[in-house]
């Protein structure tokens, strides 16, 4: 019977910080691909931004007399 409490207790104590890596690799790993969504949606933001600067510049400059 005192095995048995000896081997329970060191599985215990290993399954403590693998449980807490476990953890922080899912952790780290939704929040990775959350923000890789959200930076392509910034980049996605930043080049229609440009795009409409650029129209914009493109129709404030006047036309030459011809």
């Amino acid at each position: 019977m005192r095995y048995s409490h000896r081997v329970l207790s060191i599985l215990a104590w290993w399954a403590i910080p693998v449980g807490a890596v476990i953890l922080a690799a899912t952790v780290s790993a939704l929040a990775r691909r959350v923000r890789r969504q959200s930076d392509d949606d910034t980049i996605f933001a930043y080049r229609r931004f440009r795009e409409a600067i650029a129209n914009s510049e493109e129709a404030a400059v006047p036309a030459p007399d011809a």
